[in-house]
C-alpha cells in the first residue's frame, strides 16, 4: 500500500479527474441559469425605477417646500434601498428551491408596498403645502380687509376729532398674531429617529409683499399705543402677562430689528394667486422711520420717556434683548452665503435681535447677507460703495446705538458699567468693520466727535472703556486677541480687524476738531493724548503692509501646517495713510509744540560749567588738523584700569539731574523775555549770505548770522491766535511721539536687523519680523515734514533734558543698574489713556531720527557757524548721551545680566540702537573734518584692551571685528587701540602667509627684478597679475643703470624701498589717473578713461589699489594724501552724508551756486534749471540726473533733490567706476572689514602717518637702540640727535627714508617700528674714510665716529641726498 502511494495510482487519478469534470459542468449550467434570472430581474427593476422617477418629478418642488415631508420621503427611499440591498445580499449562486422562490416573491411585494408608501408621503406633503399656502393667503386677505377698515375708521375719527385714534390692545394683539402667522410661519420638524415633533421659530425675513402690511401694522397699530401716555392703551402691557404674549413681544422686537437690518426677500407666486406689485422703496423708508420711533420710545431715547406701570418691565425686556453687554457667538450667529443659494432655507434666517450684532452683519454682508465686506469697486466708488438704501438702514442702527450709550451716562452704577461694556463692543465689533466711515453717513456718528464744554469727545470715552475692558491685552500689546471675531476671515475680508480699526479710528479722528489739531484753540490736549496713545497701540500690531510702499501688501494666514498669502485691501490701507499726510502731521505737531510753555530756547541756550570747560578744551587745540590729532592720539600711551564701576553712569546722572534741577527752578521763577523775538531758533533767510558765498566774499561770521536771524521772517507755522479752551499738556506731544515713533521704528528700515546679535532664538525672530527691512517712502516724507516744518528737534531735546518723567525714563535706558531689560528689548506696550508709559525711549527715538535726517542736508557752515540744527554745546551733550546708550547696548546688555539673553528683541529698541549709531557715526565723521569736541569725548577708556591681550592667533583677532562695538560704534575705542588691533590682524596674517625669521619658517618669496629707472613699468609687468598672491613675500633685486645687479640682499629693506618709490610714481597726478584738490588731496580723475582707454584705466586703478593694499599689509607708510570723498569709498560703506562738504573741496564755485539755490527765497523756476548736469570731459556734454531730466524743471518743491543729485553726481557718480576698480585691487590684499574700524582721516593716518610728515624727534630718540659700542650718552650720539633736530622736515624725512626706506613714521609712532630704529657705531681714523650708510632691512644707521658735529652734519646730508644704491660706501 505504501509502495503504491509512492509510485502513484493511475486508476485513482483517472477517477478523480472524471468527478471534477462532472462538477465543473454542473456549475457552468447553474451559472447560466443564474445569469438568465439576473437579466430578467434587471429589466423589471428598470421599469420600476422609471415609474418611481416620474412620480418624483411631479412632487419634486413639494419636497423642497416641506422639510418634514422630505424627511419622510427620504426615510421611505432609504427603506427601499435597504430592501434592494437585502435582496442583493441573498442572491443565490445555486438554483432556487421552493422556499427561496417564496422569499423572492415576498421581497418583491415589500418593495412595491414601500414604493406606494413613499408616493403617499410625497402626495401628503404636497397637499399639506398647498393647504398651508391657501390658509396663509386667506389670512392675508382677511388681514388686508381688517387693516383697510381700521385705516378708514382712523381717518373718519380724525376728521371728527382732533385726538388721534388709538386701537384697543386686543385688536392689536389679534392682528399682530395674525400677521406673525402668515408672515413668519412656525416650522414643524419631525425627528426621524424617535418620531418626536419639534416646533421651530419662524423666519424673521419678510417677503416683499408683506412689507407694506408690516409698515401699516407698525404705524397704525403698534406706534399709537406705545407713544400714548395712557397705559390702558399700550398694546405691549398685556403681552408680558402670559407666555404667548412674551413670545409675541420677542417676535415683534426681532422683526423690528430684522426689518431694518435685513432686506425683504422676493415674494413667491402663491398657489392659485398672483403677486401684486407695490412700492418697496417707499414702504422701506416709511418703515425705517416708524421702527426708529418705536425703538427710541421703548429704549427711552425720546423726551417723553416710556415710563409708568409695567412699562419698566417692558423697557428692561427690550434693553436685555436688543442691547447685550457681551458679544454673541458670531460663529453661530451669521455666516455669509452664496448669492445663488436658496436664501429662504439658509441659516441666514437665524436672526439674533441684537442691535450691535445686526449693525455689524449689515455693514459686513449687506442687507441681503451675500455682499462682500469690502466691495470690489470700493476704490472707485469710495463713499458710494454701499447702496443708498443700506446706508439708511445702517444710519438708523448706528444712531440708535450711540444715543442709547449716551443716555446711560447719567444712570446708576450698573448702567455705567454696562455703558463701558457697550462702548467696548462698539469699538471691537463696529469700528472693526472695513470702510465704516464710507458705509455710514457722518450724521449718525457725528456726536462721537463733538465735545460739550471741557469734556472730551465721546470717541475718547469709547476708547477709554475699551482700554479698561481689555486692560491686559492693551498693556501687553495683544489687542488683536481682543478683536478676534469669528464671523469673517482674511480670505473673506482681506483686511485684519486691527487694520480696519486703525483706519476707522484715524478717519473719525481726522474729522474731530478737538483731536486733529486743525484749530488750535479747540484742541483738547488730554483727550488728544488718549486718542493718539490708542492709535500708537494699534500701529504697533498693525500688519507690516499698512504703510508699505509695495503695490500689494501681503499677510500670511496659517492653515494648520501650511500658510497662504492674502493680499490686503488697498482701499483700507489708503484710509490709514491719512495719518501720514503732510498737512495732518504738520498741524498736529505745531499744536503739540509750545516752545513758550516748554521754555525750549532757555533750555537750549543754557550752558553749564561742564559745557564751558569743553569749549575751552576745544579752543586750546586751536587750528590743529583732525588728522594730526588722530596721529598724535595714536602715539599717546594710556595705561589705565579697565572699567571702574559705573563711573560714567554717575557722571551722566549728575549732569542730567543738575540740568533738571536748574530747569525746575527756572520754571518757578517768572519767565524772561521771549527769545523768539530775536529770531533765535527760527528759519532764516540766508539768500544774501549765499550770494556772498557765490561771489567768493569769504565765510560767514557769527555777527552776520545773528543779524540775519534777527531780521528773518517768522516761522511758516501759522495757528489760531485765539485763546485756547483747554490747558496745554505735554502728554499730547508724548502721545504723538509714541504713535509716529512706532511708525519710524517699524517702517524706518532700522527695526528689523538685530545689530547687537545677542539673540538667535526663533522667539526673537517673530518679533523682529514686525518691522520693515528697508526705509519706506512714507517715513521719508514724514521726516521731511517733521524736520523742516516743525520745531520738533529743539523742543524734543529740551524736553529730554528738562522733563522729570523723561529724565527718569532715560535713566532706565542708559543705566544698566536701573533698567535691567536690554535696550534691544525696549517697548512701550503699557500706554493706556493719558498714561504715557515709558515715553523716554520713544521721545529719544524721535529726536535721534529727526537729527539724523536733518544732518543729511546740513553742511559744515550751518553746523559750525550758524549752529544748526542745535548749538554745538548741545551737540556735545547729545554725543555724551548717545555714547552711554551705545556703550550699554553693545558692551553691557546681555552681559551684565545673562538671564536676560533669551528675551526677544523689539523693533523699538533695535531702531533706537541703529539710528543712534548712524547719528554718532555721522557726527564723528563731521568732527573728523572739523572738530565738534575734543577727541577724548568719544572714547570709552580701555575698551577692548583686555580682549586684544587675550588674542593669540589671527582668528582670535579677526573675531573681535565681529563684536558689536567694532561693528556698530568703533569710535568708542581709542584710535591707538584700533590701530593696534589692525596691526595685529595684518601681522598675524602676514606670518601665516609668509612665515617669519623668529619662527624659522620664512617662506620663499616671489623674485622681482627692477631697474631703478623703470620702477613703475617693471612693477606693473611683474606684479599686476598676482591678485590675492600679493600677500606673499616679494623679494626685490635691483638692476643698476648700467645693467648689473646690485649687491644688496633683500631681507625686507629693498622691498620697502621699491614699494615707496613705486607708490610715489604710481600716484603722481601727471599720469592723469588722479586729480588734486586745492589742498593737494588726491581723488580719481573722472576723465582717466578718456586718457588711458576704458579697460587700461580700470587695470591701472586695480594695480594702484594693490599697491596701497600691499603697503598697508607690509606696514609701509607712503606719501599720497587722499581726499575725504575718495577715502569714503575705501571702507566699502559709503554713506553719502557729506556730499555738499565734499563737493566744496573739489569745486568751490559749484558748491556756492548750489548753496545759493538752496536758500534762494524767490521762485526757483525763474532760474531756468532742469535736472541735467554738464560734464567737461574733453568737450562739454549734458547728462540727465533722472530719467527725462531735461524735461523736468527745478522748482522750490524739488530743488533739494536737485542739489543732492548734482552733488552726488560730481562727488560719487563720476568717479565711482574708478573708485570701484581701485577698491577691488585694495580688497584683494586688505579685507574691507579690517578698514571699517576707521573713519576717513584715521584711514589717511593709517596710509601715510601724520598729515604734515613732520618727524617727532623726541619720540624717535626715545625709541632708538644703539649697537657696536654706542650708548645714549656717547658724544657722537648726542651730536647726531642735535644734527637731526636742526634738519628741515624734508631732510628729516630723507633721513628716515635713508635708514628705513620709508619717509614717514609708523602711525603708532617709533615705538611700533619693527625692527626699531638702530644706530650702529663704525670706527674710522679720518673723517673722509666713510660716509654714513644704512641697512634698511634692519632699520639700522651705520654712523662713523666723526670728529665734530659740523662734519657729521655735512656727511649725513650728503649721504641722504645722494639717492644712490649700494654703490655708495
Amino acid at each position: 500500500m505504501f509502495t503504491d502511494e509512492l509510485a502513484g495510482n493511475p486508476a485513482k487519478k483517472r477517477a478523480d479527474e472524471a468527478k471534477a469534470r462532472r462538477i465543473r459542468a454542473k456549475r457552468e449550467k447553474e451559472a447560466k441559469e443564474a445569469r438568465k434570472r439576473k437579466e430578467l430581474e434587471r429589466r423589471q427593476k428598470e421599469e420600476q425605477e422609471a415609474t418611481l422617477a416620474s412620480s418624483h418629478e411631479v412632487a419634486g418642488s413639494s419636497v423642497k417646500e416641506n422639510p418634514p415631508a422630505s424627511s419622510s420621503a427620504t426615510s421611505a427611499a432609504i427603506a427601499v434601498r435597504s430592501v434592494e440591498k437585502g435582496r442583493g445580499a441573498t442572491e443565490p449562486d445555486a438554483p432556487l428551491n421552493a422556499a427561496q422562490k417564496a422569499a423572492e416573491q415576498r421581497r418583491i411585494r415589500a418593495e412595491a408596498r414601500a414604493k406606494i408608501a413613499a408616493s403617499k408621503t410625497i402626495q401628503s406633503c404636497v397637499r399639506s403645502k398647498l393647504t398651508a399656502s391657501k390658509v396663509r393667503e386667506q389670512q392675508r386677505n382677511i388681514y388686508d380687509k381688517r387693516m383697510s377698515d381700521l385705516i378708514a375708521l382712523t381717518a373718519i375719527l380724525k376728521r371728527s376729532s382732533t385726538q388721534e385714534y388709538v386701537p384697543p390692545p386686543a385688536t392689536v394683539s389679534i392682528m399682530t398674531t395674525q400677521f406673525l402667522f402668515f408672515a413668519c410661519p412656525t416650522t414643524i420638524r419631525k425627528n426621524g429617529s424617535n418620531g418626536d415633533i419639534a416646533f421651530g421659530n419662524g423666519s424673521f425675513i419678510l417677503e416683499e409683499r408683506d412689507l407694506s402690511r408690516w409698515t401699516k401694522l407698525v404705524n397704525h397699530l403698534l406706534l399709537p399705543g406705545i407713544l400714548d401716555t395712557n397705559l390702558d392703551l399700550d398694546p405691549l402691557l398685556p403681552w408680558v402677562e402670559s407666555a404667548n404674549g412674551r413670545k409675541r413681544l420677542n417676535d415683534v422686537l426681532t422683526l423690528l430689528i430684522s426689518s431694518v437690518a435685513r432686506r425683504q426677500i422676493k415674494a413667491k407666486k402663491p398657489f392659485g394667486a398672483t403677486a401684486k406689485a407695490n412700492s418697496v422703496g417707499q414702504d422701506s423708508n416709511e418703515l425705517l422711520a416708524a421702527v426708529d420711533l418705536i425703538l427710541r420710545a421703548l429704549l427711552r431715547l425720546k423726551k417723553s420717556a416710556y415710563t409708568g406701570g409695567n412699562r419698566d418691565i417692558i423697557h428692561q425686556k427690550v434693553c436685555s434683548l436688543l442691547i447685550k453687554s457681551s458679544a454673541p457667538s458670531y460663529s453661530n450667529y451669521f455666516q455669509p452665503k452664496s448669492a445663488t443659494a436658496n436664501i429662504q432655507h439658509q441659516e441666514y434666517h437665524k436672526f439674533t435681535p441684537d442691535l450691535i450684532s445686526s449693525l455689524r452683519s449689515l455693514l459686513l454682508f449687506g442687507s441681503n447677507g451675500v455682499s462682500e465686506p469690502i466691495p470690489p469697486d470700493a476704490e472707485r466708488m469710495r463713499e458710494d460703495c454701499m447702496a443708498k438704501d443700506e446706508k439708511c438702514r445702517a444710519d438708523v442702527l448706528t444712531k440708535l446705538i450711540i444715543d442709547f450709550i449716551a443716555c446711560m451716562e447719567s444712570g446708576s452704577g450698573s448702567d455705567q458699567e454696562n455703558q463701558g461694556r457697550l462702548c467696548s463692543r462698539f469699538v471691537s465689533e463696529i469700528l472693526t468693520v472695513p470702510l465704516f466711515t464710507w458705509k455710514v453717513n457722518l450724521s449718525p456718528y457725528e456726536s462721537l466727535i463733538q465735545s460739550q464744554g471741557l469734556k472730551p469727545p465721546p470717541l475718547v470715552d469709547y476708547i477709554r472703556h475699551f482700554n479698561n475692558t481689555f486692560t491686559n491685552e492693551v498693556s501687553d500689546g495683544r489687542i488683536a486677541i481682543a478683536l478676534n471675531m469669528t464671523d469673517i476671515s482674511l480670505s473673506t475680508c482681506p483686511a485684519p480687524p486691527v487694520l480696519c480699526l486703525l483706519s476707522n479710528v484715524i478717519q473719525i479722528g481726522n474729522k474731530c476738531d478737538t483731536i486733529n489739531g486743525t484749530i488750535a484753540s479747540k484742541l483738547h490736549y488730554t483727550a488728544a493724548a488718549e486718542y493718539f496713545n490708542f492709535v500708537a497701540n494699534l500701529i504697533n500690531v498693525a500688519p507690516l503692509g499698512t504703510f508699505s510702499s509695495k503695490m500689494s501688501a501681503v499677510e500670511w494666514v496659517s492653515n494648520g501646517s501650511t500658510s497662504s498669502p492674502i493680499v490686503l485691501s488697498n482701499v483700507v490701507i489708503e484710509q490709514a495713510a491719512v495719518f501720514l499726510s503732510d498737512s495732518f502731521v504738520r498741524s498736529l505737531f505745531n499744536c503739540a509744540i509750545d516752545d513758550d510753555v516748554l521754555m525750549t530756547r532757555k533750555v537750549i541756550d543754557n550752558k553749564t560749567e561742564k559745557d564751558m570747560k569743553q569749549e575751552n578744551d576745544l579752543t586750546e587745540l586751536g587750528s590743529a588738523s583732525v588728522t594730526s590729532l588722530a596721529a598724535k592720539e595714536a602715539m599717546v600711551d594710556r595705561n589705565r584700569r579697565f572699567w571702574q564701576s559705573s563711573k560714567w553712569a554717575k557722571k551722566l546722572s549728575n549732569f542730567i539731574s543738575s540740568a533738571g534741577e536748574k530747569m525746575t527752578s527756572s520754571e518757578a521763577s517768572s519767565p524772561g523775555p521771549n527769545d523768539s523775538r530775536t529770531g533765535k531758533g527760527k528759519l532764516m533767510n540766508t539768500s544774501s549770505l549765499s550770494r556772498q558765498l557765490a561771489n567768493g566774499k569769504g565765510s560767514i561770521s557769527r555777527v552776520v548770522t545773528s543779524t540775519e536771524l534777527s531780521s528773518s521772517e517768522s516761522d511758516s507755522r501759522k495757528t489760531s491766535t485765539s485763546k485756547p479752551q483747554h490747558v496745554y499738556s505735554a502728554s499730547f506731544f508724548f502721545a504723538l511721539c509714541r504713535a509716529y515713533g512706532r511708525i519710524i521704528s517699524r517702517w524706518g528700515g532700522n527695526g528689523k536687523e538685530d545689530l547687537v546679535r545677542r539673540v538667535s532664538s526663533k522667539a526673537g525672530e517673530l518679533e523682529i519680523e514686525a518691522a520693515s527691512a528697508k526705509l519706506e517712502p512714507c517715513v521719508t516724507a514724514l521726516l521731511n515734514v517733521l524736520c523742516f516744518s516743525t520745531n520738533i528737534l529743539s523742543s524734543s531735546w529740551a524736553i529730554i533734558q528738562s522733563n522729570p518723567k523723561v529724565v527718569s525714563d532715560l535713566y532706565c535706558v542708559i543705566d544698566v543698574t536701573k533698567g535691567t531689560a536690554p535696550i534691544r528689548t525696549l517697548t512701550c506696550h503699557n500706554a493706556r489713556g493719558s498714561n504715557e508709559g515709558n515715553i523716554g525711549a520713544s521721545l529719544l527715538l524721535m529726536f535721534v531720527t529727526c537729527l539724523s535726517h536733518t544732518l543729511m542736508v546740513t553742511d559744515d557752515v550751518e553746523l559750525h557757524e550758524m549752529e544748526k540744527p542745535l548749538p554745538k554745546h548741545q551737540v556735545r551733550r547729545c554725543i555724551l548721551l548717545l555714547k552711554k546708550l551705545l556703550y550699554r547696548a553693545v558692551c553691557l546688555d546681555d552681559v551684565h545680566n545673562a538671564t536676560k539673553i533669551t528675551l526677544p528683541s523689539n523693533h523699538l529698541g533695535l531702531a533706537l540702537i541703529s539710528v543712534s549709531s548712524k547719528v554718532m557715526n555721522d557726527l564723528y565723521s563731521r568732527s573728523s573734518r572739523r572738530l565738534l569736541c575734543v577727541p577724548k569725548l568719544w572714547i570709552e577708556e580701555d575698551l577692548l584692551e583686555q580682549d586684544i591681550r587675550r588674542c593669540k592667533s589671527h582668528l582670535d583677532y579677526t573675531s573681535l571685528l565681529a563684536s558689536p562695538v567694532c561693528r556698530i560704534c568703533p569710535f568708542l575705542v581709542s584710535f591707538k587701540r584700533r590701530l593696534k588691533l589692525f596691526e595685529r590682524i595684518v601681522t598675524t596674517n602676514r606670518i601665516d602667509v609668509q612665515g617669519s625669521n623668529e619662527q624659522r619658517n620664512l617662506k620663499r618669496g616671489i623674485m622681482v627684478k627692477v631697474q631703478r629707472g623703470r620702477v613703475l613699468e617693471d612693477g606693473l609687468i611683474h606684479l599686476n597679475n598676482l591678485g590675492r598672491n600679493m600677500r606673499q613675500r616679494i623679494c626685490v633685486n635691483y638692476i643698476s643703470d648700467v645693467g648689473t645687479s646690485e649687491s644688496g640682499v633683500d631681507v625686507g629693506g629693498l622691498f620697502k624701498e621699491f614699494w615707496t618709490d613705486l607708490s610715489a610714481l604710481a600716484f603722481d597726478p601727471n599720469y592723469a589717473l588722479f586729480k588734486v584738490t586745492e589742498d593737494a588731496l588726491m581723488y580719481p580723475n573722472p576723465s582717466s578713461k578718456f586718457v588711458h582707454g576704458g579697460d587700461m584705466s580700470m587695470k591701472l586703478f586695480e594695480f594702484l589699489g594693490r599697491i596701497l593694499g600691499k603697503a598697508l599689509y607690509e606696514g609701509i607708510t607712503i606719501q599720497p594724501q587722499f581726499a575725504h570723498l575718495f577715502l569714503s569709498f575705501l571702507k566699502g560703506d559709503h554713506s553719502y552724508l557729506h556730499l555738499l562738504t565734499d563737493l566744496s573741496t573739489i569745486d568751490t564755485q559749484l558748491y556756492n551756486n548750489l548753496m545759493f539755490l538752496k536758500t534762494y527765497e524767490g521762485d526757483a523756476a525763474d532760474l531756468c534749471l532742469t535736472f541735467t548736469v554738464a560734464n567737461d570731459d574733453f568737450g562739454v556734454s549734458e547728462q540727465n540726473l533722472i530719467p527725462n531730466g531735461a524735461d523736468i524743471e527745478v522748482t522750490n518743491g524739488n530743488k533739494r533733490r536737485y542739489i543732492y543729485l548734482v552733488a552726488k553726481h560730481h562727488v560719487c557718480d563720476r568717479i565711482k567706476e574708478q573708485a570701484d576698480a581701485f577698491c577691488r585691487g585694495l580688497w584683494e590684499v586688505i579685507d574691507r572689514s579690517w578698514l571699517r574700524l576707521f573713519n576717513e582721516p584715521e584711514l589717511q593716518v593709517l596710509i601715510s602717518g601724520a598729515s604734515n610728515g613732520k618727524i617727532d624727534v623726541s619720540d624717535m630718540k626715545a625709541n632708538s637702540k644703539y649697537t657696536g659700542g654706542y650708548s645714549q650718552l656717547d658724544r657722537n650720539v648726542i651730536r647726531f640727535w642735535s644734527v637731526v633736530s636742526s634738519l628741515t622736515p624734508k631732510q628729516q624725512a630723507d633721513l628716515l627714508r635713508f635708514v628705513t626706506s620709508c619717509e614717514r613714521p609708523p602711525p603708532l609712532g617709533f615705538a611700533s617700528m619693527s625692527p626699531p630704529f638702530t644706530i650702529q657705531r663704525v670706527g674710522i681714523m679720518r673723517d673722509g674714510d666713510k660716509l654714513p650708510s644704512a641697512s634698511t632691512c634692519f632699520n639700522t644707521l651705520k654712523l662713523p665716529t666723526y670728529s665734530s658735529e659740523k662734519v657729521l652734519k655735512e656727511r649725513l646730508i650728503y649721504a641722504i641726498e645722494s639717492k644712490s644704491g649700494f654703490e655708495l660706501t
